[in-house]
């Protein structure tokens, strides 16, 4: 019993003293260093532009129901989805219009949060659902 208690007390010891010391070989210096140099991309001018913008829950569904629509009124020149692909003039302009969008709802999920689901005095809170849905019937995926 002697001996398992020596014993016992030797394995504790040795692991607390080898688990406090910090690695000598340089690599936590390394990942120290790799810490500092992680930077966060910053957003662009153009979307703080937007941004500005969208100072309230409104302003938020405003100004995406007009980006969804501008891509609506480019989408709805053309009979068919193979005819709007035909013309990159308009799939470059929807692209934009969709990148757009989605700055858009970033923004205002991030900034409002539950809000944007709650029932407010400008919109419908599912005018933006029913813009999107029309959009995906058209073959465009929003």
């Amino acid at each position: 019993m002697k001996n398992f208690n020596c014993i016992y007390l030797l394995t504790c010891c040795i692991i607390i003293f080898s688990c406090s010391k910090e690695l000598k070989d340089g690599t936590s210096q390394d990942l120290k260093k790799n810490l500092q140099n992680v930077s966060i991309p910053k957003k662009s001018n153009k979307s703080n532009s937007v941004n500005a913008k969208l100072n309230s829950v409104c302003n938020c569904y405003k100004e995406a129901l007009s980006t969804l629509d501008e891509i609506l009124v480019v989408r709805n020149n053309f009979n068919s989805f193979d005819d709007y692909t035909q013309d990159e003039k308009s799939v470059v302009q929807v692209k934009t219009l969709l990148k757009q969008w989605r700055e858009i709802q970033s923004y205002c999920l991030q900034t409002y949060k539950r809000a944007m689901y709650w029932e407010n005095d400008c919109y419908p809170t599912d005018s933006v659902e029913k813009k999107r849905l029309e959009l995906n019937d058209l073959g465009i995926k929003s």
